[in-house]
């Protein structure tokens, strides 16, 4: 062998054996990077299931005191005051329509006074019966809790497994730049599921406060219900309460979804399935602002 050649041999080991060590270095980090890639994720993702299936009262039981003591010391007389117009209202109505009361048959009377009564009591309890449509989500989402979280959390993923061998025969330069590529790819997907995590947070302390904010006036509505006319108020109220009750629902089921879009990601391209879970983990957080609007739709609550 001549000189050259030896010598070229000898440069190509000594490569190698740089390129071995870089190689291996950074297909650690970047294994450990793919390997914490969900667990800012999926710890706001556990919070949250955890905060939908407990509901409002245990998230903040100061806010839901205060809320529920605004709609009983205040809602509530607001309400006694639209109640006393509405029945002095169907009073008028029922003298004009009876002759100036000469022929106002007994039952007729007892009618408008049980109508009467029952929209004291149902206003009275009003925000008890809000917050038991709100029950009434939480136990769904308790239901589906068990089949969300779970799969985001043990989701595990490998860079074999995603197509990239951690022992190859010969390593090259571009082999090692497109590893570092790979990490540097890993280290902005940790920042943007990140993002997501915390806008999943946000996105369910919202709901809470919405959810609370609708239930405190709930007296001022459902004292509509004894007039005919006025009654349309109290129902789409109750439509919009029953579908802000189940938006914790609906959250939780777009975690199911997209739990089930990452247990399909076990092998392929490293680049499409980083694309893949990134682009999925941004269209969770971008769709958990349109569980209003898919709520209020199923409910008519619009």
């Amino acid at each position: 062998m001549s000189n050259d050649g030896a010598v070229s041999e000898f440069i190509d080991k000594v490569l190698q054996n740089i390129f071995k060590i870089f190689y291996a270095g950074l297909y650690e980090s970047t294994e450990r990077s793919l390997e914490g890639l969900f667990d800012s994720f999926n710890r706001e993702v556990n919070k949250a299931t955890n905060l939908i299936s407990a509901g409002p009262k245990q998230w903040n039981t100061s806010a839901y005191s205060m809320m529920q003591s605004v709609s009983e010391n205040v809602c509530i007389p607001i309400a006694a005051v639209f109640i006393t117009v509405i029945f002095c209202w169907e009073l008028i109505h029922l003298v004009q329509e009876s002759n100036s009361m000469h022929n106002i048959p007994p039952e007729r009377l007892m009618i408008v006074l049980l109508k009467f009564a029952l929209c004291l009591v149902v206003c009275a309890y009003s925000f008890k019966i809000v917050m038991s449509f709100c029950d009434l989500g939480i136990w769904a989402s308790a239901k589906l809790g068990g089949h969300t979280s779970t799969s985001l959390w043990n989701f595990q993923l490998t860079l074999e497994d995603m197509g990239i061998d951690p022992t190859p025969e010969k390593i090259t330069f571009s082999a090692v730049m497109e590893l570092a590529g790979y990490k540097v790819m890993l280290a902005i997907g940790t920042v943007g599921i990140w993002i997501c995590g915390a806008i999943v947070y946000v996105r369910v302390m919202l709901w809470f406060i919405e959810l609370l904010l609708y239930a405190s006036p709930a007296p001022i509505p459902y004292s509509t219900w004894m007039n005919k006319e006025w009654s349309q108020m109290g129902m789409n109220y109750t439509r919009k309460m029953l579908a802000l009750s189940f938006e914790g629902f609906f959250i939780l089921l777009l975690f199911a979804v997209y739990g089930g879009v990452l247990e399909g990601l076990q092998t392929g391209d490293f680049k499409q399935n980083l694309v893949m879970i990134i682009g999925c983990g941004f269209g969770l957080a971008v769709m958990m602002f349109k569980v209003g609007n898919i709520s209020a739709s199923i409910f008519n609550a619009h």
